[in-house]
């Protein structure tokens, strides 16, 4: 939708007005290198009443640009509205020449490691989000996606999301039954 909400506490953190500051200036810097780029509008919003809206009406949002410590709240809040941490992706950008980070909002989940609990979606929709905007390959991002919806569809949850009517798999059977999709989706297009 080309909407960018920049979070911070500028009205009581000397460094989020200097976060503002900066984000105002990059905006403006884009918006004049990259003219025949779609125009990307900029709001900012203080970081409690961010929290407060996602919960309200999370639709507004099309991007929320924000700090480490306000995003780790802030993403941990918004893994609620999907049910799990394991199912929202996240990329950290900087450097539009350089490659980004993407991973699970959780992390690793060291807590659960080799235990086959973990819900492995988020990782692989971050690895679709890294196909779509750093590697270039929209196509490929595109078939992760619909193998993910296409499991989900299936009934098949990881314990994290599942609910009374649903087939509960581990880590490993639902990355099998991601890859399986995927291979099914490709033969069918």
């Amino acid at each position: 939708n080309g909407k960018l909400c920049s979070v911070d506490k500028a009205n009581v953190l000397d460094v989020s007005q200097l976060w503002r500051d900066i984000v105002i200036a990059r905006h403006q810097h884009f918006s004049q290198q990259y003219t025949d780029a779609p125009k990307v509008e900029l709001s900012h919003m203080y970081v409690d009443n961010a929290a407060m809206q996602l919960i309200r009406w999370p639709k507004q949002f099309d991007t929320i640009v924000t700090g480490n410590i306000f995003g780790d709240i802030l993403s941990d809040e918004a893994s609620m509205l999907v049910g799990s941490l394991g199912m929202l992706p996240s990329a950290s950008l900087g450097n539009p020449d350089a490659p980004g980070v993407f991973e699970p909002i959780h992390g690793s989940a060291p807590d659960i490691a080799g235990k086959d609990l973990a819900n492995p979606l988020a990782m692989i929709l971050s690895a679709a989000m890294m196909l779509k905007y750093d590697l270039a390959q929209p196509k490929a991002a595109d078939l992760l996606e619909k193998a993910v919806d296409s499991v989900l569809q299936d009934g098949k949850r990881t314990k994290d999301i599942a609910s009374d009517d649903s087939i509960i798999i581990g880590c490993e059977a639902m990355g099998e039954a991601v890859v399986e999709a995927i291979h099914s989706l490709a033969a069918s297009s």
